[in-house]
């Protein structure tokens, strides 16, 4: 579809009539001079962790995609194996504690490791460790779910 070049041209004019128009009134002018102070003072209250800009700050997080892929996801999902193995095994002298939390320290390791790597060598690691990850999380499952039973005409009673 072609753009006419008149009403393009009138629209433009218009545009910057409007845009004189608002410039001449002096509440716009006042809002433009306090302009670097207010965003100086919105840059503050969103570096204080108890200011209004708290809440939307830690909902914007949430939302932030690459805390679920790629360096950040796997970081996120090594942190939460750490928090998980140590609620599922708090005993500090358990010994299955010490050898999953081992693991993860290793996975850590790998992932630094990784992290200066070009691309595709990265995302490779990266999948290597994602898989790694995925084995030590549904083992925990594995170690906290009653095993389900194969047999269709027996309930488990650990279920019910």
């Amino acid at each position: 579809m072609a753009i006419n070049p008149l009403l393009s041209k009138a629209v433009a004019t218009k545009a910057v009539s409007l845009a004189q128009t608002a410039l001449q009134n002096e509440a716009v002018r006042k809002q433009i001079r306090e302009a670097p102070e207010a965003v100086g003072r919105w840059a503050k209250s969103l570096q204080n962790p108890d200011g209004p800009a708290a809440g939307a700050l830690a909902s914007l997080a949430r939302l932030d995609p690459t805390a679920h892929f790629s360096q950040q996801g796997l970081e996120r999902r090594l942190d939460a194996l750490s928090a998980n193995v140590e609620l599922v095994f708090p005993d500090a002298d358990d010994e299955t504690r010490r050898s999953t939390l081992q693991a993860v320290h290793e996975l850590r390791r790998a992932l630094i490791i990784a992290s200066p790597l070009p691309l595709l060598k990265r995302k490779k690691v990266h999948l290597r460790i994602d898989s790694e990850v995925a084995v030590l999380e549904q083992a925990l499952v594995d170690a906290v779910l009653p095993p389900v039973s194969t047999s269709s005409d027996e309930p488990n009673p650990e279920v019910l």
